[in-house]
This record gives C-alpha cells, sequence and structure tokens, in this order.
C-alpha cells in the first residue's frame, strides 16, 4: 500500500490533501524548509507600498531608487516579513493566532528580481493552559536570497488546534 504523508486516503485511489502539520507531530529542533520560494518584481513592492499607505519614495519612485539605492527597486521590509510568513502557512496551516513576534530581523536588502526561500526551526511547544483543543509553537523563521544571504528572520510563538480539533476535521481535510 502505497502512503503519502501529505494526503488522506477516502477510498481506493482517491486522496485529499492534509492542511498542516499536526502539533502532535512537531518536536523541537525540527526544521522544516516552506516551498516553493518566492521572487519579488518592482510593480508588486509599488502596489503593496501604496495599498498599506507606505508611500515612502523608495518603494514606488524608481528614479530616486536608481539614484539613491543604485539599481533595482529595494523591496519594503514589511512586505518582506508578510511574504515570509506566508511562505510558512502550509507548514503552520492550523493556526488560531500568532502570539507574539520578537527579534524580527531584516539584514540584507532584498531587491526586485530577488528569490527568497524560506524555513523554520521548532523551538519549542507546549499544551495550553486555558485552551485544551489547542497548543503553543514556539518557532524561529528565517529567509535567504537566491546567493544563500540571509533576508530576514525572527521568532513567533502560534497557538494551533491539537490533532482532530477546530475546524479542519470538520471541513473533511
Amino acid at each position: 500500500m502505497v502512503t503519502f504523508h501529505s494526503h488522506r486516503k477516502l477510498a481506493d485511489n482517491v486522496y485529499i490533501e492534509i492542511a498542516g502539520v499536526e502539533y502532535e507531530d512537531f518536536a523541537v529542533g525540527q526544521i522544516f524548509e516552506h516551498r516553493p520560494g518566492r521572487t519579488f518584481t518592482t510593480e508588486e513592492n509599488r502596489l503593496h507600498a501604496m495599498r498599506s499607505a507606505d508611500l515612502s519614495t523608495r518603494h514606488v519612485d524608481a528614479v530616486y531608487n536608481e539614484k539613491i539605492y543604485g539599481g533595482e527597486q529595494i523591496i519594503g521590509e514589511t512586505f518582506i516579513l508578510s511574504v515570509v510568513t506566508a511562505l510558512t502557512t502550509k507548514t503552520f496551516n492550523k493556526v488560531v493566532a500568532n502570539l507574539g513576534w520578537k527579534n524580527v530581523r531584516v539584514p540584507t536588502p532584498v531587491r526586485a528580481g530577488d528569490t527568497i526561500y524560506a524555513e523554520s526551526e521548532i523551538l519549542g511547544k507546549r499544551e495550553s493552559q486555558s485552551r485544551p483543543s489547542q497548543a503553543v509553537l514556539h518557532v524561529k523563521t528565517r529567509a535567504v536570497n537566491q546567493r544563500g544571504e540571509e533576508v530576514c528572520s525572527f521568532e513567533r510563538r502560534l497557538l494551533i488546534y491539537k490533532r482532530g480539533l477546530g475546524p479542519y476535521e470538520a471541513a473533511g481535510y
């Protein structure tokens, strides 16, 4: 019999994708690579800046960017942070809430055309003291560009559902 860890068998030759890793299957020290990577463009950086009301010149003025930064558009740090977080959602799919972020760093500028890749390490896990159906994960996520340079890192605590609890079982995945 074939086993797919990413899918649950519904019937002979019929499988449904499983959303995320179960809390019970996480262990301190595990590292998860979040794929695929993400390539940034000048236009989407401008759109993100405008939608988030971050109208600083470096995000919306290509001529200024060329003169000051000497080349490709610098991607906004908040955009990078949101994309890196989004890259983790398939692994950490059963999140109820982000409980806190710390040690947020953006040490290397991301430029239009760069592709970033993310990975997360499980630093800790514990049962919730007030919510019996949920638990807390402590993770460190870092992202590197196509040259292997770290472009973002942060730690966060996530409140997640335990196996078989929350809306996922009722939804069929």
